[in-house]
């Protein structure tokens, strides 16, 4: 809960967005997904899961990433430090893939995926909302859950691995605390933080679905959190547990975008 109050004050900077701004809240979500797709397909390379279907995912993604980044980066020219990171952390990638496993790549890819994810976070504080006043914590909220989805991909994969950062244990347990506190407000609100009851019956029902796959996710990521061994099936499971969320989550912000 309060990792979610926290996530609701900085956002309210971006109620204030003018529609001159380039960069929208959901296309810097984008991105952010992006980045942690990236670096937990790669993770997902080095245990052997599916190889040839996480490199084309990595492939896809880093084409994507790249694209877009070079979008906001040619509409403001404050984001220019950030379009170098993009591209650290896209050709880090592309040498793992390439066969390339030596520390550096490796080191780079997992020291740049944080920072970008910390800076698109920033950025989204201060992006274009598109939606309704009334809406606007929901919809940033909503953008943080598409992020966190697939974080939690991320460190489940590096959990199998000796490259899970010091105190990854921790920093899951809160993720589990803010998405699942936060889909609750979402579905219901809460007046503390001022997210209102999903305002309609068709986003109300997509959120059910969310919490339904949740529910089976939370357990995973909850052993993961506590120390206990990671079956690799089960991470593949979370993979397709998050993708499944996120295309949920999706349809949630396309839903808010209408209203």
């Amino acid at each position: 809960m309060k990792l979610l109050l926290k996530t609701i004050l900085a956002l309210g900077v971006a109620m204030h967005a003018t529609a001159g701004e380039p960069a929208t809240v959901r296309g810097l979500a984008d991105q952010a997904v992006l980045v942690h797709r990236i670096t937990k397909s790669v993770c997902l390379l080095f245990v052997g899961a599916q190889t040839p279907v996480h490199a084309e995912d990595v492939a896809a993604s880093v084409k994507e990433l790249s694209l877009l980044s070079a979008s906001v980066s040619m509409q403001s020219q404050a984001n220019a430090h950030l379009s170098q990171e993009v591209a650290t952390l896209t050709k880090s990638a592309q040498q793992i893939v390439a066969g390339d496993r030596h520390t550096v790549p490796v080191t780079l890819l997992l020291k740049t995926n944080p920072t970008l994810a910390f800076h698109y976070s920033q950025m989204r504080y201060q992006a274009l909302s598109q939606v309704p006043h009334k809406y606007r914590a929901s919809y940033a909220v909503l953008h943080e859950l598409r992020v966190v989805s697939q974080a939690f991909q991320r460190d489940l994969c590096l959990f199998l691995t000796e490259l899970a950062p010091t105190g990854a244990e921790r920093a899951m347990i809160e993720r589990i605390s803010y998405f699942k506190a936060s889909l609750d407000a979402l579905i219901v609100g809460n007046a503390v933080t001022g997210l209102v009851a999903a305002p309609n019956i068709h986003i109300k029902v997509i959120l059910g679905k969310v919490a339904s796959k949740w529910n089976t996710l939370e357990a995973i990521l909850s052993a993961a959190a506590s120390g206990d061994m990671i079956d690799p099936r089960d991470v593949q499971l979370a993979s397709v547990l998050g993708d499944a969320i996120l295309e949920n989550l999706d349809q949630i912000s396309d839903r808010f975008l209408a209203l």
